[in-house]
């Protein structure tokens, strides 16, 4: 899913999960690592899931904007 709204839910989401894994970290009041951490850890994947994909897309957007130069010849 490489389009701009999929981006930006996998970083909602993944913002999601990290607050959720911090908050139950702080206020809970036994087995907090437990139900945090997996939170915090997922939320971190998503997060630099969604970066990559973006860097990815500007990558590709710079190629495809290179790769119309009308005074190559070598087609």
């Amino acid at each position: 899913m490489n389009t701009a709204t999929g981006i930006f839910f996998t970083w909602l989401l993944g913002l999601i999960f990290v607050v959720g894994g911090i908050v139950f970290m702080v206020f809970l009041p036994q087995n907090n690592l437990l139900f945090g951490l997996p939170y915090l850890v997922v939320g971190a994947l998503l997060c630099y899931g969604a970066f990559r994909l973006q860097m990815s897309a500007k990558k590709k957007a710079a190629l495809a904007a290179t790769d119309d130069d009308p005074a190559r010849t070598d087609a």
